[in-house]
């Protein structure tokens, strides 16, 4: 059982790293939390997800998902855009925070590069630009202009059983006290959290990169989409003066409150 820390207590400077080989002598690396020698896992800070797979097949037949729904996994990016208007500073001390531990797992690598990437003599730096950070930066893709950013996790659908088969594990979906929602959905725009656990750090991949894969068990809905503020005014307009304009009519409501239909069709 996972004991998940709330963000803002766990230290990272009490996370330790060791190395290790798996069955075909690859060297591994794991990490744990002093002093207990527990998995790191916390609860994320609230964050707007843009595009979350957490229920049914996951990203099975997605634009970037497998085709094979045995290797599906649910996925849930969380992201730092504004919570109503305002700029969200939970979700930047938690990113700080997942930055403390990248840096930790960036100075071991650095002092066991040889055994970890069969590199040696490259500078802290140099190994950084091969580390695929938690914190990604997103960028517009038109102008290149960078317009947040967001930490991606993953859990694959199927797991191991123990016995040499495979059963389907569930996320499960709360709202923000934790009360289970029975066949609770995750949708773009809502503002979640979730509690994340370090699965593992992963090295070779692309031939030298390396990082920590972040998973996840659970997803609160702090606040659905629906939910969230909107807009009372635009202060771009109100300086303007057209001499054409006039007051906006709700043309949809006159349309539903009017006769029209039944003179139209004789009702």
């Amino acid at each position: 059982m996972k004991h998940f820390y709330k963000h803002a207590d766990l230290n990272p400077a009490e996370i330790a790293f060791s190395l290790g080989t798996d069955r075909s002598g690859k060297t591994t690396v794991s990490m744990i939390y002093q002093p207990a020698g527990g998995d790191i896992a916390m609860v994320s800070a609230a964050g707007v997800t843009l595009w979350p797979r957490v229920s049914g097949d996951g990203n099975f037949g997605t634009m970037w998902g497998p085709t094979d729904v045995t290797k599906a996994k649910y996925t849930l990016d969380l992201n730092d855009t504004p919570i109503n208007e305002q700029p969200n500073e939970e979700f930047a001390a938690f990113m700080a925070k997942m930055e403390l531990i990248d840096d930790r797992l960036l100075d071991f690598v650095t002092e066991n590069q040889l055994k970890i990437l069969g590199r040696k003599n490259l500078s802290r730096d140099e190994i950084k630009m091969l580390q695929i950070r938690t914190v990604r930066t997103k960028y517009d893709k038109h102008s290149g202009v960078l317009n947040g950013h967001a930490i991606n996790l993953s859990t694959p659908k199927f797991a191991w059983d123990g016995m040499g088969g495979k059963y389907a594990r569930t996320i499960t979906v709360c709202d923000h006290k934790g009360a289970a929602v029975p066949q609770g959905q995750v949708a773009p725009g809502d503002v979640v959290a979730a509690t994340l656990y370090a699965n593992q750090v992963y090295t070779g991949v692309g031939g030298d990169k390396f990082g920590i894969h972040w998973s996840f068990m659970d997803v609160s809905v702090v606040c659905q989409r629906s939910n969230l503020e909107q807009k009372s005014e635009v202060s771009a307009f109100m300086d303007t003066n057209w001499a054409f304009a006039k007051p906006y009519v709700d043309q949809v409501s006159e349309v539903s409150t009017s006769n029209y239909g039944s003179e139209q069709f004789g009702g």
